[in-house]
């Protein structure tokens, strides 16, 4: 079976630009996907390897490969309690992939819950269910709240 390359950044884009609406942003593709790529970073260092790899299972092509891009093995998940730390953390890495000052008119935990509801899309109740599961009690209703729309 060939792989269809075309196909996977069309998805891609499509993902990208129904995101950037989702955000009240829709002419922001590029920042879009740096705010796509800052969530599912910070998502991978708070879960387990074994969390991330049945996650990604469920992903299309394109948000696979995001999700792996510059992947470093950590041997335990990073440690991050609050709502506070983990929306630190997802700004720490949109800076670190160049987006500085752009005023989204959300605050970063508005734009994480947006983030993982579209992400829903792919991922099954369950799999929500497992990554909530490994959330300590303050950031679970971070995901709860994000997916409860959309599965669970």
């Amino acid at each position: 079976m060939a792989l269809n390359f075309d196909k996977y950044a069309q998805e891609g884009n499509f993902f990208v630009k129904n995101l950037a609406k989702s955000l009240d942003h829709p002419e922001e593709i590029g920042r879009t996907g740096i705010v796509l790529r800052a969530v599912l970073h910070t998502l991978r260092e708070r879960i387990t390897i074994s969390e991330s790899l049945n996650m990604i299972a469920q992903l299309p092509m394109f948000l696979k490969a995001v999700y792996v891009d510059n992947w470093k093995y950590r041997e335990k998940p990073l440690t991050l309690r609050k709502i506070e730390e983990f929306t630190a953390e997802v700004e720490k890495h949109q800076e670190q992939y160049g987006e500085y000052e752009f005023s989204w008119n959300k605050s970063t935990e508005e734009i994480v819950k947006i983030v993982l509801k579209e992400l829903g899309k792919y991922i099954s109740e369950g799999e929500f269910e497992d990554i909530i599961a490994q959330m300590p009690e303050n950031l679970k209703e971070l995901f709860r709240e994000s997916v409860h729309g959309s599965k669970i």
